[in-house]
């Protein structure tokens, strides 16, 4: 089942439930999604804040100093 189906499944079977504490317990699960894609983005900006800081103090490595560490690692 393709997400649109899906959606509008799900649509149209909460639209015929009453039931307060099921809606309720609903509206927590897509509030929880909610947050947790809130801070995702957050995180995800603080670690790019963070890795353009390292860029400006000339703080990282090139590939090819990556890749001979990595030649480095398989030999031991």
């Amino acid at each position: 089942m393709n997400s649109l189906k899906l959606k509008n499944t799900l649509i149209s079977e909460i639209s015929q439930i009453d039931d307060t504490a099921f809606l309720s317990a609903l509206k927590i699960i897509v509030d929880s999604r909610k947050t947790s894609l809130e801070n995702n983005f957050k995180e995800n900006n603080y670690e790019l804040t963070l890795s353009e800081e390292d860029i400006v103090a000339n703080d990282f490595y090139s590939q090819s100093e990556i890749l001979s560490e990595v030649e480095k690692w398989k030999l031991s």
